[in-house]
């Protein structure tokens, strides 16, 4: 009895950790929100325990075990009302796997096409878990849509996912009349990881001049940057949630870099990024910092005296480790931000979201393409939550439905 009682206690504890994540003000539809708080609590935890039992790196294995768990949850929901008539079929794109709807409006004429990538860190989730959002893209724009399944962290690190990535693209802009496309109609576009993959694959195609350029770029609360995790919208996020909590935290976010540059977090390189103390203070100083990521070149609206404390020492920094790290940090297929000339990159559509810790940096990347003549258009949604894009197929929120058709419209009309 008393064993029973002691697993009961445990079970209850767990389950009220669960289902009592924070929600701060301003979140709409709460109740929903709680619920895909409360799954992402739980998928963490599936993680943790599968690594506890493993062997080997236990950041590895928790990214392993949650993806698995992300991808059991979400992988096999039903979306095809999301896009009604829409036909998906699986393809290879130069090794990629990719996955391709067909809308159900013929024409006589090249239809637009959509290159999506996914979210979640590039180390969750797969093409499958976006399939409600591809089928709605397809249906709406009367598009192809091209949803590219590249694999994930840890065991594919930089550079292989831009790799991929890239493949993937170019194989389509070299075939796309095979599929009755016009070259010169597509948009690459995606979430979080997805916008930094759709950002970086932008470079690439501008750069390679065996192929037509991109039509557009779509950028939905992309991630840009591995160097500072203490930008004013982090430091916003852990005052309004709880240390750990929410979809994007500073610790998740940290994992998520580590895990894509060397396919591990060791704890010692992890406490490094949690300060950003694996940046040398020669970096932090330099003129290319200053001028793509310094804190003043935020709105002062982002450097609210409520939550914002100041950007982190300059002088904080572990010189020896950066002199190691810097060759990936400072590759712009890595750093998009640090691309030398961004003049002549397709027109942009920058979404970005109040409470999300990219919140800044896509905010600074949308300036920069815009400093460099590129034709930007920012819009900012104060209530809305890293993934309220992503999961409204799944979880019906009325943010989530404002960006799709915000986003949707931008296209159509441009593409």
């Amino acid at each position: 009895m008393g064993r029973f009682l002691l697993c009961l206690a445990i079970g209850c504890a767990l389950l009220a950790y669960i289902l009592n994540p924070s929600v701060p003000d301003g979140i709409e539809e709460r109740w929903k929100y709680r619920l895909v708080a409360a799954s992402f609590k739980l998928y963490h935890l599936v993680g943790v325990a599968y690594s506890v039992f493993t062997s080997g790196d236990q950041s590895a294995n928790v990214a392993i075990a949650t993806q698995a768990a992300v991808c059991l949850a979400l992988d096999h929901v039903s979306t095809e009302h999301e896009g009604p008539g829409v036909i998906r079929t699986r393809g290879n794109f130069n090794g990629t796997r990719v996955y391709i709807y067909q809308p159900p409006q013929s024409s006589d004429e090249h239809l637009p096409g959509f290159i999506y990538f996914h979210g979640g860190g590039l180390s969750m989730g797969t093409a499958l878990s976006f399939d409600g959002i591809a089928r709605k893209i397809s249906s709406r724009l009367n598009a192809l849509v091209v949803n590219v399944d590249y694999d994930n962290t840890p065991k594919n690190k930089f550079p292989g996912p831009i790799r991929q990535a890239f493949a993937a693209v170019k194989w389509f802009l070299l075939h796309a009349r095979e599929y009755g496309v016009d070259p010169r109609r597509i948009a690459v576009g995606g979430d979080s990881a997805g916008g930094y993959l759709s950002a970086t694959v932008s470079h690439l195609v501008h750069d390679d001049k065996t192929l037509p350029e991109l039509k557009l770029q779509i950028l939905i609360y992309p991630w840009t940057q591995c160097l500072d995790f203490h930008f004013p919208s982090y430091q916003k996020y852990t005052k309004e949630f709880e240390v750990g909590e929410g979809i994007v935290c500073r610790e998740g976010m940290v994992m998520f870099c580590a895990l894509h540059a060397w396919g591990s977090a060791r704890p010692e390189v992890f406490d490094r990024m949690m300060t950003n103390s694996h940046v040398g203070p020669s970096f932090k100083k330099s003129a290319l910092y200053q001028q793509t990521l310094a804190h003043g070149l935020l709105p002062d609206a982002y450097r609210n005296s409520s939550y914002y404390e100041g950007p982190s020492p300059s002088d904080q920094g572990d010189e020896e480790f950066w002199k190691t790290a810097k060759e990936i940090f400072l590759d712009p297929r890595f750093t998009p931000h640090f691309r030398k000339n961004m003049s002549g990159l397709p027109s942009a559509y920058v979404m970005t979201a109040g409470f999300d810790t990219l919140r800044d940096e896509g905010y600074l990347y949308a300036q920069q393409l815009k400093k460099a003549g590129v034709d930007v258009t920012l819009v900012h949604y104060e209530k809305a939550w890293h993934g309220a894009h992503w999961i409204s197929p799944t979880f019906r929120f009325s943010i989530g439905d404002r960006m799709h058709d915000d986003f949707i419209e931008f296209t159509k009309q441009r593409l």
